[in-house]
């Protein structure tokens, strides 16, 4: 809710577009440039804590690394100005300008990710967690509302966007030091040459599946700045905002998923993994596809609802090939959590690579003919192919696909209720047209799914809910 109220209200009320641009490509090329600089430290120390939790001095070692990591990604920065300023320089001058804003949101991000780590190695998730998914948001909202009261100008607000990381990774930090009472005590004594080079490897291992990662997550927007400029990065973002609600059901399924498929292979037990690995396929289809038919049916209306829509309706293709890719996703189910846990987890890092360099490749190709929308196809072109190869992966090496009948089903009951709603006629009010609209897609969704059975746990949330309302005993 407090993203929707920050990225489709407050950002396009009190905003230019390229004002919302230059946000997105700070904390893109921010993001991307941490996770580089902090050369895999923070999976590292969540691998090797349970070995050398005694030890005082693990975090100050990690975060050493993590700083001289920086320093050398800062001193790389400097050497290549020239060159990074020149791509931006045409199209979006001003990220040129506030590029050391970016710098230092950089090493507050693996600051914070660091510590995150710790909090995570502890089991205690809880903290980092509010400090970045709600503290970073509401003091975003505080700061936009005091530039739309003219309280502060906007290059205090752009700066802002620094102080709310600096809040973020100092809180975290007061708290690993004072409630957790981790030790800071820089005392390497029980690190020698094969204890580093165990490290070190480890951290550039993780460091290439996590930047490879990154790179699929920033490289559209940061290329879409370079290229296009920072009013198409603004466009680009309230479109990518409204097409990523689709994956959020996932994030909930695959958290629980990756605990059981990790048990299960641990017990051998492959017929559990498998049953697993159907049940994420068909349930995510299912939810996944309900929010992109519910949010594609009503796109018009939705942007009625975004200030100055007309400008950031040219959006409007982005979200179809951006939920079509969150869909992909979801559909090929959990197989990226069974690769990790099973002893080919390495093809994992491989697979992220290969993406990464596709996910370039294709945005060199399609956004100078397509604009955003090329930037958009791209990212679900590369999502599909990635899902792709590790379907097949799964398939050859562990004989497990998730597909069975039911999944044929459910595609076609999807491309039923698609068509049912084009014949709706289209009301003058886009919010009664929105409850109608959703309405009857719900309904008749839910009902054939329901009626078809494709999917138990679905009936059994639907008989929940019906009850709940006292509809049947």
């Amino acid at each position: 809710m407090i993203g929707y109220i920050n990225i489709l209200w407050l950002y396009p009320f009190f905003l230019e577009a390229n004002e919302i641009g230059l946000f997105r490509i700070i904390q893109s090329s921010a993001y991307l440039l941490a996770t580089f600089g902090q050369f895999g430290m923070g999976s590292t120390f969540v691998k090797f804590f349970p070995e050398y939790k005694k030890e005082k001095g693990l975090l100050a070692l990690t975060l050493t690394i993590s700083s001289v990591g920086y320093l050398l990604l800062l001193g790389a920065c400097v050497l290549l100005e020239s060159y990074i300023a020149g791509y931006f320089a045409n199209e979006s001058p001003l990220f040129v300008e506030y590029f050391q804003i970016a710098l230092i949101i950089t090493y507050l991000i693996i600051l914070f990710q660091l510590l995150e780590a710790y909090c995570r190695s502890v089991l205690d998730i809880g903290m980092p967690t509010f400090l970045r998914d709600i503290g970073l948001r509401l003091l975003t909202t505080c700061f936009i509302l005091l530039y739309a009261v003219d309280q502060i100008s906007f290059d205090a607000l752009v700066w802002s966007f620094a102080v709310s990381f600096l809040f973020m990774a100092l809180s975290l930090f007061i708290y690993v030091l004072l409630i957790k009472k981790a030790s800071l005590r820089f005392d390497f004594s029980f690190i020698n040459k094969k204890t580093l080079r165990q490290f070190l490897t480890f951290g550039a291992f993780a460091l290439l599946g996590a930047g490879g990662t990154q790179i699929i997550l920033q490289i559209d927007s940061i290329m879409v700045s370079g290229a296009l400029g920072l009013d198409e990065t603004g466009i680009y973002t309230i479109a990518f905002f409204i097409g990523t609600v689709i994956e959020l059901p996932k994030r909930a399924i695959s958290q629980v998923s990756m605990s059981l498929i990790s048990q299960n292979f641990k017990n051998n037990d492959m017929v559990a993994v498998k049953k697993l690995y159907q049940q994420t396929s068909i349930n995510q289809l299912i939810i996944g596809a309900l929010l992109l038919l519910g949010i594609w049916s009503n796109l018009d209306n939705v942007y009625q609802f975004v200030p100055n829509g007309a400008l950031y309706r040219q959006g409007f293709y982005v979200v179809l090939f951006i939920g079509l890719g969150k869909l992909s996703d979801m559909l090929f189910g959990a197989n990226g959590e069974i690769i990790v846990m099973s002893k080919y987890y390495r093809f994992n890092v491989f697979a992220v690579v290969i993406l990464a360099m596709m996910t370039i490749g294709l945005n060199a190709l399609l956004i100078p003919s397509l604009g955003i929308q090329g930037a958009a196809l791209a990212s679900f072109i590369a999502m599909f192919t990635f899902n792709l190869l590790k379907f097949l992966f799964v398939w050859v090496k562990l004989s497990l696909q998730p597909f069975s009948l039911k999944s044929v089903i459910a595609i076609l009951i999807i491309a039923f209720v698609y068509f049912c709603q084009l014949q709706l006629p289209i009301f003058e009010n886009p919010f009664l047209d929105l409850v109608i609209r959703s309405s009857v897609i719900s309904l008749v969704y839910l009902l054939l799914m329901y009626g078809f059975k494709v999917s138990p746990e679905v009936n059994g949330l639907i008989k929940g809910g019906l009850r709940k309302a006292k509809l049947i005993k």
